[in-house]
């Protein structure tokens, strides 16, 4: 099995490569802002906002989520299929990937629990973030629809044929954002252990959206939810991959070189791994 880990500081350079094996003689001054202006979100540098404090939803998190995106992007261009790639779609999905889970970011002053408590309406605040946040970088109106977009087919309850895109280029595109963002946390080496932290953000969401008259799934322990983590990936995640997602992972097969998907390759590993620590 190929290791597909890439660590998080290698994580610009890598999408950097892949974006100029495309689209030689491109400029990455945009790549190298943005992934740097999302860095200080995370790391507490952005004016008005605190450090990132979510156990689970983090920057390595959300690094390895654009991984996973560009691996695909990058196989589907290998592919020459339907549709086709500008650079400039690259970069507004490197965009919207980056911020996907900026809404788990607390602002100053808001001093209770962690960012975890917003796991119900994440979605939605990392919209309005990526609205205030991205005109610095020159995206026009339409273009910062789009991202909201994208951000929105991450969300593991969306229709996704159902969203206003423009095209079918935009709307493979929306599919590609939600495919990395589960595969890329469900392939990392350390999920298993990190299980645990996402069990930790789960209940505080829970106790905090009841106590706002609105419900969240309650797993009994960590251990429950390791016990409940194959059925919700052999029953949920696949169906989600081949209808909401469009199949669209299977780009990857043309992005490794010897034609698999080691992303399903990773997550097997990792569900092996739950089960015997359970």
């Amino acid at each position: 099995m190929i290791d597909i880990h890439v660590e998080s500081d290698e994580t610009l350079d890598f999408v950097k490569n892949t974006f100029l094996s495309h689209f030689l003689g491109k400029s990455t001054i945009f790549l190298d802002k943005i992934f740097a202006r999302v860095q200080d979100l995370f790391e507490g540098r952005h004016p008005g906002y605190q450090r990132s404090d979510t156990a689970y939803h983090d920057f390595q998190h959300t690094c390895e989520a654009t991984v996973a995106v560009v691996r695909i992007l990058d196989g589907h261009i290998k592919s020459g299929k339907f549709p086709a790639m500008s650079s400039r779609y690259f970069e507004l999905v490197i965009a919207a990937i980056l911020l996907h889970d900026s809404g788990f970011i607390k602002q100053v002053g808001d001093s209770e629990g962690t960012g975890a408590k917003y796991t119900l309406t994440h979605v939605e605040r990392s919209q309005k973030f990526a609205a205030n946040f991205l005109p610095q970088f020159g995206f026009t109106v339409g273009e910062l629809i789009l991202i909201q977009l994208f951000i929105d087919c991450t969300g593991v309850k969306v229709d996704v044929d159902s969203r206003p895109f423009y095209n079918d280029q935009e709307r493979f595109l929306g599919r590609v954002l939600g495919t990395g963002d589960i595969l890329g946390q469900m392939a990392a080496p350390d999920y298993p252990e990190r299980l645990s932290r996402l069990y930790e953000e789960f209940t505080e969401a829970a106790a905090y959206s009841n106590t706002n008259g609105s419900g969240i799934e309650v797993y009994q322990s960590a251990e429950d939810l390791m016990r409940k983590t194959r059925k919700f990936y052999e029953v949920y995640v696949k169906q989600l991959l081949e209808t909401q997602w469009g199949g669209v992972h299977k780009a990857l097969l043309h992005h490794f070189d010897d034609g698999k998907n080691h992303y399903f390759d990773s997550i097997e590993a990792n569900l092996d791994h739950i089960e015997r620590e359970v």
